[in-house]
């Protein structure tokens, strides 16, 4: 039934429980599992004129990436494998748009992440996302 699942990584433990619900229900339907992080470049500081300034952005990059490599070694663990995904946008969009051109048949994102903050960001993220696309999508706590 869902083939291919996109697991969205933000390092929350919600995105975990996510994770842990997507190794699953790719067990079950033998599925491949793309984890992707998105580092939010929409809202950046910019350098004079052009440019995002880049020793945060690259900060951003190396927590992302630690984050999507904690994830890929839980699915390698449970005896599966995952393609890995780091993208650079605006959230929404870029969830949003990564599943419906990669063939996606399942979303599975966590409700909230960690901080106040973050609670706030990443909620309105899963409901955007849940509210613009036409793929299935589970939220979990």
């Amino acid at each position: 039934m869902y083939k291919k699942i996109l697991v969205a990584i933000d390092g929350s433990k919600s995105a975990y429980n996510a994770l842990d619900s997507a190794v699953d229900l790719a067990k079950q339907f033998n599925s491949e599992i793309y984890l992707v992080s998105v580092v939010n470049t929409a809202n950046l500081p910019m350098n004079v004129g052009v440019s995002y300034a880049p020793g945060l952005t690259r900060d951003l990059e190396d927590s992302a990436e630690k984050d999507l490599q904690k994830a890929s070694e839980i699915v390698k663990k449970a005896g599966l494998s995952s393609t890995v995904k780091l993208l650079n946008g605006e959230p929404r969009e870029q969830l949003t748009r990564f599943p419906e051109e990669n063939g996606i048949d399942l979303i599975v994102m966590g409700k909230t992440g960690t901080s106040a903050f973050t609670r706030v960001f990443v909620g309105s993220v899963t409901r955007y996302v849940s509210e613009h696309t036409s793929i299935n999508i589970l939220i979990v706590v």
